[in-house]
């Protein structure tokens, strides 16, 4: 399976275990019933739960809310709990698979649970390998030692030995769920070699997020639908999902701030030998057209944390702003940053429609630690992986 397939499996069950989490909690939502004579255990009602989702803002409308739900039962996260109907929005019994114990464990389903597993582990318990080390001029924050990491492992009892250790580590860095620091090694190091967790379990999903991805966005455009951003919440559909919405959709004000003047976001000073790019003279891309399923750009999650100098690129623009250059050596460059790269949310907030001085001021009150979320160009990441000595797939067990 190629890495972008994997991505998109793994976020589908992001998306579907932290909604799990949170149904839950929430009360008498998941639960057991009766119906006919017979009890089902730890189930929801369809219709029940999609004024749930409304009300959490996981969905914006009751048809999203099926359409989506429709993708997590798809990908065997949800079904009925007869297997006899597919999830609309009527008084209909489904269960999470996990709950059930019929989620289907597929190499794909395995290696994320590990990985889980072990970012949970790795960032909760106080003796973990996880390190702040200072290498060259910068720090690195939330790092482990390959060998460090292989020697956790089998004490936490996830490896019997240092052979089935290196196995897993091999099978995680194929997978993206863990990286080096250095590089694009394609071959996990049993030294001091760091590495980090590239794919992060924590990060806020909500469902409506099911639509930031290349698969749904195909399936949603075979209906018509539009994606537009709002402060509030990630994407709203529209139109045709909800038959009380306006009938046209307005777009936010663009800020004024896209004079051309350049602004740093807490970044490190950059040369003037490093490429600046085409992006001074092309047509500023509308938020609309980054959002359509043509556009040739895909979403894309980087964590980039700061050395003493700062983050090591530089934002222009606005409504959205982009990356206009990025420092080689610096942080940014090492996390996969890259020019022309436009920026959607910063931490969980969405930036989507500021100007780069308004999301500079996030940046340089997040604390050293960013999580972005971009919009990369599809061509350039298919030629990066074309370029790239590393196979993505992921190996079998045997």
């Amino acid at each position: 399976m190629d890495a972008e397939h994997l991505a998109i499996d793994f976020e589908i069950l992001a998306i579907g275990e932290q909604l799990r989490y949170r149904m839950h909690l929430a009360p008498n939502l998941v639960r057991d019933r009766r119906y006919h004579l017979r009890t089902y255990s730890c189930c929801f009602v369809a219709n029940e739960t999609l004024d749930w989702l409304i009300q959490e803002n996981e969905v914006p409308s009751r048809q999203a809310g099926v359409f989506l739900m429709n993708i997590l039962q798809q990908n065997r996260v949800i079904h009925h709990v007869c297997d006899d109907h597919l999830f609309k929005d009527q008084y209909l019994f489904f269960r999470f698979r996990q709950d059930d114990n019929t989620f289907p464990l597929t190499q794909v389903s395995r290696l994320f649970f590990f990985g889980q597993r072990l970012y949970d582990r790795l960032h909760s318990e106080p003796n973990s390998c996880l390190r702040k080390l200072q290498k060259k001029d910068r720090s690195c924050v939330d790092v482990f030692k390959g060998a460090e990491f292989t020697q956790w492992i089998m004490r936490k009892g996830e490896a019997q030995n240092v052979e089935a250790a290196l196995i897993a580590c091999q099978q995680l860095l194929d997978s993206g769920i863990i990286q080096a620091v250095d590089g694009d090694s394609a071959t996990f190091k049993n030294s001091e070699s760091l590495y980090r967790c590239a794919f992060d379990f924590n990060y806020r999903r909500r469902l409506h997020d099911l639509f930031l991805l290349s698969s749904v966005q195909k399936e949603a455009g075979l209906h018509n639908i539009k994606f537009i951003p709002k402060a509030t919440s990630a994407f709203e559909i529209y139109p045709g999902f909800d038959d009380h919405s306006s009938k046209s959709p307005v777009s936010p004000t663009p800020t004024g701030l896209s004079d051309g003047s350049t602004g740093s976001a807490g970044t490190s000073p950059i040369t003037s030998n490093i490429p600046r790019g085409n992006y001074d003279t092309q047509r500023h891309m509308l938020k609309e057209s980054l959002l359509e399923p043509q556009s040739g750009y895909v979403r894309k999650v980087i964590q980039v944390d700061s050395d003493s100098v700062g983050y090591g690129f530089v934002l222009r623009g606005a409504s959205p702003c982009y990356i206009q250059t990025v420092d080689p050596d610096g942080p940014a460059a090492a996390a996969g940053v890259k020019v022309g790269q436009y920026l959607y949310s910063v931490n969980d907030v969405v930036v989507f429609d500021k100007s780069h001085k308004d999301v500079a001021r996030v940046i340089v009150e997040s604390g050293g630690k960013i999580c972005l979320v971009v919009f990369t160009p599809k061509e350039s990441d298919r030629n990066s992986r074309l370029d790239s000595p590393k196979s993505r797939k992921v190996p079998s067990n045997n």
